[in-house]
């Protein structure tokens, strides 16, 4: 997310916690024109001042690449805009749709192009839009594309979590925006052996409270608890 606050050091030191942590990948955002996200969004001016504030420069995202794969993790970057998806692409080996995003087939379809994998957050759709997603994903080989719950709420609530969705509507995985600790274990419980996909924010202990980003992410003790509980909570499930 944003929690690099705009300084590269800061970017790094992140880095450095998600491997402490045990995770086994680490993905910034990207968008070259605040400008445009903002405008493709419809959003105001304010979003174009924070979109501004926290933009990720592509000149970083070589080093961070390099950096994550030096560290043994697998690095992604989300990319917002489509003219964006070609950025991104030479540094990653998956993609990552956000739930803003998810409603726009073609821009799906444009990641899609480069033959790797794609993960797809579905927050703010209804089942009409989800079953679009799922004919999508139907329409392509097996694992091309993996498919989210989402609560696009910052942080959700314990109770809007609707975690039951994961197996109910055979979803893939979890991309959670509690900011508690416990809920990646209860994704994988909740999802009988769906649940292959965690994405969590986390932030470093200096991490300003005025980042947007902030009220729904870890502290870098509460990542590590986070991983080792939804790996307990896949040991526990078994395979049936």
């Amino acid at each position: 997310g944003s929690c690099h606050g705009g300084s590269p050091l800061q970017a790094l030191r992140l880095i450095e916690v998600a491997k402490e942590a045990g995770a086994d990948c680490v993905k910034f955002q990207f968008y070259s024109s605040p400008e445009r996200l903002a405008e493709r969004r419809r959003m105001g001016a304010d979003a174009v001042e924070t979109y501004r504030r926290y933009q990720l420069p592509a000149a970083w995202l070589p080093t961070l690449a390099d950096y994550a794969q030096r560290q043994g993790l697998e690095f992604m970057c989300t990319a917002f805009l489509p003219e964006d998806i070609a950025v991104v692409a030479p540094f990653v080996s998956r993609f990552k749709v956000a739930s803003l995003e998810c409603q726009d087939a073609a821009f799906i379809e444009r990641h899609l192009e480069y033959g790797k994998p794609v993960i797809v957050s579905t927050g703010l759709v209804d089942q009409a839009a989800l079953g679009r997603l799922h004919a999508q994903r139907n329409a392509v080989p097996a694992g091309q594309i993996s498919l989210l719950h989402c609560v696009a709420a910052y942080p959700a609530p314990p109770e809007d979590l609707n975690l039951a969705v994961i197996a109910q509507e055979h979803l893939d995985g979890f991309s959670d925006h509690s900011g508690d600790k416990r809920t990646g274990a209860l994704a994988v419980a909740a999802g009988g052996g769906r649940t292959r996909v965690l994405e969590v924010h986390f932030r470093l202990w200096d991490t300003s409270e005025k980042n947007p980003d902030y009220p729904h992410s870890l502290g870098p003790p509460d990542l590590s608890d986070y991983i080792y509980l939804a790996r307990a909570a896949e040991t526990a499930l078994g395979d049936g």
